[in-house]
């Protein structure tokens, strides 16, 4: 026990106290839950404020330079306060040694190391206690994003290798946890309330473990008692079929809601991408989720100032945007990833050049966004409740059908179905007035 007798530990157990943060995307985001459930067992308490932690964990993304930065400067930051400092996830994998050597972290692990995070705070543990191994973190129980809904990781790691992307790198390759694992914990998430549950993974559509694919797995989670809503995240649009959107649209709680990034429009960035398809072929398949939801909401990633994009390569992505007219999307300007393909490749364009289209993209998108949302306003739509909005006066946050958020003027509870009307918008959610009582 490093010296302590039992009570002595005891005491120190119950006197550490850590603070989360997390960066980057919705798998760091399901991985905080893990990492919260893997302190409380080991008796340390989690708090939400950093003056009261003697140690900070770091959940990190290296997708975007920008985000590296903030989780850098946050690091740094803390250990100047005296705090001991764990960098994990993508950052800790990727850059560890640097964070390690310039005194920004005490501490760094890569994704498939969070079982080693309370060891190493306990001081008990150290580096070397065991080989990194591509884990699924399938034993450990999930923990909710709200009080009535919650995201569940069904896959880690990503076999794509597109040529700006440190993920592969970073998470390793594609696995998928048993379907009798993920009911278990569907199951359990359930129990405890959850009535909407997001399955996730970096390249969600490709689950697969024997002969089940997503599909098949969200078939069987649907008929599961007491869950009414179900969604999935990211898709890669290679991977979607015809006849997986036809067997989707035929599952009552499957949200209509589809995250496919485009990136890119012009067919030779595609290319140096290797993203896989062409703008034919992505289109074709709007069109067919379309076909199948007509009320979908619909978002995108795009990549601008990618290596060789030309003026024209970039306008045929504006126009993508506004022939396509995706109701939402994450926009970003190429910064290079060390160790990617993109990073050796010639023809780099100069930041502010990519900042100027990225501005441009910004522009145009916010008024799709704009014009597709002031389309619904005046229409009457069934709205879920999620919890209290941010800017509290009895306003609750709540989603379409189609995963569209919603601010309710009005107090409800959780988990709540209600009639609406869509009477304006705000920032980017639409403002609803209840029309009815609970319908659900």
């Amino acid at each position: 026990m490093g010296g302590l007798d039992y009570g002595a530990r005891f005491v120190r157990i119950f006197k550490m106290k850590c603070y989360v943060k997390v960066y980057g995307c919705q798998m760091n985001a399901a991985d905080s839950h893990l990492v919260s459930r893997l302190l409380a067992d080991a008796g340390i308490r989690e708090v939400s404020e950093t003056g009261k932690a003697d140690a900070v964990v770091l959940l990190t993304c290296s997708v975007r330079q920008h985000a590296e930065d903030r989780a850098w400067g946050f690091a740094r930051t803390m250990r100047g306060r005296g705090k001991k400092v764990i960098v994990a996830g993508c950052m800790g994998k990727l850059r560890g040694q640097e964070l390690v050597a310039e005194g920004v972290a005490d501490l760094v692990l890569g994704p498939d190391e969070y079982r080693k995070i309370p060891g190493l705070l306990l001081g008990h543990d150290n580096l070397n206690t065991a080989p990194e191994s591509f884990e699924t973190y399938s034993d450990l129980l999930p923990a909710p994003n709200s009080s009535v809904s919650a995201s569940l990781s069904v896959m880690r790691g990503c076999n794509n290798f597109c040529t700006y992307c440190v993920v592969p790198y970073a998470r390793g390759p594609e696995r998928s946890i048993p379907y009798h694992d993920l009911e278990k914990q569907i199951r359990y998430l359930i129990s405890q309330g959850i009535r909407e549950i997001f399955l996730l993974g970096q390249n969600v559509l490709a689950y697969r473990h024997g002969d089940m694919k997503l599909i098949d797995l969200l078939e069987r989670a649907a008929r599961l008692e007491g869950l009414d809503r179900l969604g999935f995240l990211t898709s890669h649009p290679r991977d979607l079929s015809y006849e997986m959107i036809q067997r989707m649209a035929r599952i009552p709680q499957l949200l209509h809601f589809f995250h496919l990034p485009l990136q890119s429009a012009s067919e030779g960035v595609l290319k140096q991408m290797r993203r896989g398809y062409s703008l034919a072929e992505y289109e074709q398949k709007i069109g067919w989720v379309r076909e199948a939801f007509p009320d979908v909401y619909l978002t995108t990633d795009l990549l601008v100032g990618f290596p060789g994009e030309s003026e024209e390569d970039f306008e045929l992505t504006l126009d993508a945007v506004r022939r396509i007219g995706f109701d939402f999307a994450y926009m970003f300007a190429y910064s290079e990833r060390p160790g990617t393909k993109a990073a050796d490749m010639a023809e780099k364009l100069p930041v502010p050049e990519r900042k100027r289209r990225l501005a441009e993209l910004i522009d145009r998108q916010n008024e799709v966004t704009r014009r597709r949302a002031e389309g619904l306003v005046g229409t009457e739509e069934e709205v879920f409740v999620t919890a209290p909005a941010p800017r509290g006066q009895g306003a609750m946050l709540a989603e379409l059908k189609n995963y569209r958020p919603v601010i309710l003027n009005h107090t409800a509870r959780p988990g709540e179905l209600l009639r609406a009307r869509l009477v304006g918008i705000e920032g980017w959610s639409l403002l609803a007035e209840p029309l009815a009582k609970e319908v659900a």
